[in-house]
């Protein structure tokens, strides 16, 4: 099993130089490429492997965080060829109506350089604000097979890891403030509920992301329950699916921990993804499905 993961699928835009996302064509030669070199899994085929716990040839593809991109460019393509897809929604989205702490960090950095934002940061960010018991750990593992620069690996690391969560919304509601009109970049961003259920109309998968798409190994045992199981609850609003797939923020195995695994089990889980970068083993575990990053496609 190739499980492809994908966040922002649009065309290039002027006003965003440094955004990291996938051109829509490239995004179409991909599935061209897929089809002819591995094949597609069918719905029926993929749950049928997660249960059992027997690999199969064949891609999978994923879209994280609940982008309107989903909806605009990925669906009608997955329509026209008779494909299905998973779409992980962090649901905190439609009650906070602001983008989501991840989000922010992408839109500054794509829209100012990741050089700018961290100049910005200089005299923001105090000592005290960090989270200096998980650093350590963290460094080992995130970010290390991606493309960043040096730059924009600090400023995610910061931003996404390090410092504690109440100092960091502060911080990007200042950042925000001063530099986007958030009302509307928020209303451009995310899918409507309306679409989410017309996603799960048209045959994909509709996962969970947690509500607020925090790190959740930084979290507690009641935290890390309320994150996923008001993730879904609030799903079940929206539509009602016989199976329920989940994906951690992030995605590396340093983001989540064993009272993570204890819940998705006590909560019946069917399944939940990792971020590896590997084509998925043998060794299946319905909680730790490897995914590949769709930039490992490029050179077709």
């Amino acid at each position: 099993m190739i499980n492809v993961m994908y966040h922002y699928v649009r065309p290039d835009n002027e006003e965003y130089p440094n955004f990291n996302h996938l051109n829509i064509d490239v995004f179409k030669a991909q599935l061209d490429y897929f089809q002819k070199k591995y094949g597609f899994i069918s719905q029926e085929n993929y749950k049928e492997s997660i249960k059992t716990g027997k690999n199969i040839d064949g891609v999978v593809l994923t879209f994280d965080d609940g982008f309107k991109d989903h909806f605009t460019y990925v669906m009608p393509e997955l329509k026209k060829r008779g494909l299905w897809g998973i779409f992980y929604i962090p649901t905190g989205v439609y009650t906070q109506k602001k983008l989501l702490g991840v989000h922010r960090v992408h839109y500054l950095k794509g829209k100012y350089g990741a050089s700018t934002i961290l100049n910005e940061l200089t005299n923001k960010i105090k000592d005290f604000m960090l989270d200096e018991s998980l650093i350590k750990e963290f460094d080992k593992e995130i970010y290390l097979q991606s493309s960043y620069d040096n730059d924009e690996k600090q400023l995610r690391r910061l931003l996404n890891y390090y410092i504690k969560y109440d100092y960091r919304d502060v911080i990007l509601d200042s950042l925000m403030e001063k530099l986007f009109d958030e009302k509307e970049l928020y209303k451009s961003t995310y899918l409507s509920k309306k679409e989410i259920a017309q996603l799960s109309n048209n045959g994909n998968i509709i996962g969970s992301h947690t509500v607020s798409h925090k790190v959740l190994s930084r979290l507690n045992y009641e935290e890390q329950f309320k994150e996923i199981n008001d993730s879904f609850d609030f799903l079940d609003t929206i539509m009602q699916q016989d199976y329920k797939s989940f994906c951690y923020p992030y995605g590396y195995k340093s983001s989540y921990n064993k009272s993570t695994l204890q819940i998705l089990e006590q909560l019946k889980i069917d399944d939940a993804c990792v971020f590896d970068n590997n084509i998925q083993g043998k060794d299946m575990k319905k909680y730790e499905i490897s995914r590949i990053d769709c930039n490992q496609f490029m050179e077709l």
